[in-house]
């Protein structure tokens, strides 16, 4: 079948990394200053193992009415170490720390060309798990790459996130696709057995040629070193 749309990951995907150790040591520290100006009494380098995990661990199920999941998060960790944080500098300890974080990280040199040329003749979607939904917008303003996509889907916005089958069914919905005319570009094996798990064509961008995904019985999955090299599998 004809494939009438795209939806693409960001980050590992758009968005290239670059020294990622560094990027989490200045996200921690902007956190650390944050929590030291409520009544911390700790270094950074005795703080930063408290942040281990802040993104990999469950979300926090009290959510909170108007609460981003980072938001959340972050109150968490503030309540676990008696922290008093106002929740307007939360939000401001919160998009300090990103925008440190994302000195680290860069628009890969091929994706406003590669999303411009599919948006000619098809729709394009970002499906992205993220916790602040508000920033990705803030970002892809920032690189002019909004008008790009037909759909913006973020996990903190819809409640799951990748490989959960819902994610990917809200792009569907709001490109008026079905899965069989749509193709998924990502790197991570929640993009690939996410896209599978909904009938959607799997494509794993893998600019390091590194095989840490594992294709699973019957499952075919393109594999692309670079964004261009998606152009030609869509005809």
């Amino acid at each position: 079948m004809k494939t009438r749309g795209v939806l693409f990951d960001l980050y590992g995907t758009l968005i290239v990394y670059g020294e990622m150790e560094q990027a989490w040591n200045a996200w921690c520290d902007v956190i650390h200053d944050a929590f030291c100006q409520q009544g911390l009494s700790m270094t950074a380098a005795e703080f930063r193992p408290y942040c281990s995990g802040f993104f990999d661990t469950p979300e926090p199920v009290d959510a909170i009415a108007g609460m981003t999941v980072v938001e959340r998060r972050l109150h968490r960790l503030a309540g676990d170490l008696r922290v008093k944080l106002p929740p307007d500098q939360a939000v401001q300890a919160i998009e300090r720390a990103l925008d440190v974080w994302h000195d680290y990280v860069s628009l890969d040199d091929e994706a406003a060309d590669v999303l411009a040329e599919i948006g000619r003749t098809r729709a394009v979607a970002l499906v992205s798990n993220f916790d602040y939904a508000p920033y990705v917008h803030r970002l892809l303003a920032r690189w002019e790459l909004e008008p790009l996509f037909d759909s913006i889907v973020v996990s903190d916005a819809v409640g799951v996130k990748k490989p959960h089958p819902e994610i990917f069914k809200q792009a569907l919905r709001e490109l008026a696709l079905n899965p069989t005319e749509v193709v998924h570009v990502g790197d991570s094996q929640e993009d690939i057995d996410g896209a599978t798990g909904v009938g959607i064509r799997p494509v794993w961008i893998d600019r390091h040629r590194k095989d840490r995904w594992r294709a699973q019985p019957g499952v075919s999955v393109a594999r692309i070193a670079g964004l261009a090299e998606l152009l030609p599998l869509l005809d």
